[in-house]
């Protein structure tokens, strides 16, 4: 074998080396984030485990009471499932609409500005928008709704949905700026308006973006804990009427946070709390699984 031979085969030696390495990297990070799913879901079912022995004949049902051994968890999945849909409805169509109206900023120092202003409101902590809520919101809506105290469903999910604004809005608007320039470009030649240009072919070219930014924000809307917890009443019951907002209410999350301090490890009521986070978890993958099978990629029309 000559010389030129053994020189270009190290040369594709080295050149192999580095990719080898990154997928070895990226097999054992795959093998060690479904180890950290594994392990967590494990435990919280090993932990949930007397709950749904000792106090299954109360689970399913609206009554908790600890002390009589009553253990309903159905006005907590009830609150988090009704509090969740008020901040989408809310968050989703201005979200969107305002990402829309961002991308079509031509100055780009203001859309910067604008970007920046929404990264900061997306990084502040939940413990600042809950007392926010506390102090104003909650104020507010009892003095429109004429009520006796502020603290109810509908105030939580109106805190929830500033909340989850922004991390909505900055991807959405990330996810149509992506879209080629010469997708509107053939919609302004095919005659069409701006805003038919964007509903009919920006935001399809946009929807796997978009169906993201809306998972991350369903994420967050599930698993919020501190302002929930200061502006939702904190009450165990379902409402009454069943669908009203004014009524206080209680969130799988804002429940944890509030008793998992006081219940005694190993207890049955540590187990249900335990089986509440399970519910949580299970939910959450529920829908990302969900999402990545029936939001298909969207297409240009």
């Amino acid at each position: 074998m000559t010389t030129a031979a053994l020189n270009t085969i190290s040369q594709s030696a080295l050149k192999n080396r580095p990719r080898d390495g990154i997928r070895t990297f990226a097999r054992v990070s795959a093998f060690g984030t479904s180890a950290i799913i594994i392990l967590i879901l494990a435990t919280l079912f090993l932990q949930s485990g007397p709950a749904i022995f000792t106090a299954s004949d109360s689970l399913f049902t609206a009554r908790w009471n600890p002390a009589e051994g009553v253990y309903g968890i159905v006005p907590m999945v009830f609150g988090s499932l009704f509090v969740m849909v008020i901040a989408m409805s809310l968050a989703l169509p201005i979200g969107l609409l305002a990402a829309m109206a961002i991308s079509q900023m031509r100055h780009q120092g203001l859309r910067r500005l604008t970007k920046s202003a929404l990264e900061i409101l997306a990084g502040i902590p939940s413990i600042v928008y809950g007392l926010i809520g506390v102090a104003y919101v909650s104020i507010w809506v009892a003095g429109a709704f004429d009520l006796q105290s502020g603290r109810i469903i509908l105030t939580a999910g109106l805190i929830l949905a500033v909340m989850i604004l922004p991390t909505f809005l900055s991807l959405s608007e990330d996810a149509i700026s992506s879209v080629p320039r010469a997708y509107q470009e053939n919609g302004a030649a095919l005659g069409l308006y701006p805003y038919e240009t964007q509903r009919a072919i920006i935001l399809p070219a946009a929807a796997p973006g978009i169906s993201s930014a809306a998972l991350l924000a369903l994420g967050r809307a599930l698993g919020e804990t501190m302002a929930v917890m200061l502006v939702i009443g904190s009450l165990d019951r379902l409402p009454r009427p069943l669908f009203n907002p004014l009524s206080s209410g209680q969130t799988i999350t804002s429940k944890l946070g509030r008793e998992i301090g006081e219940s005694a490890f190993g207890s049955t009521h540590f187990s249900v709390l335990v089986l509440m986070s399970l519910i949580l978890v299970t939910l959450t993958i529920a829908l990302t699984i969900a999402a990545r099978h029936i939001v298909k990629p969207g297409s240009p029309s």
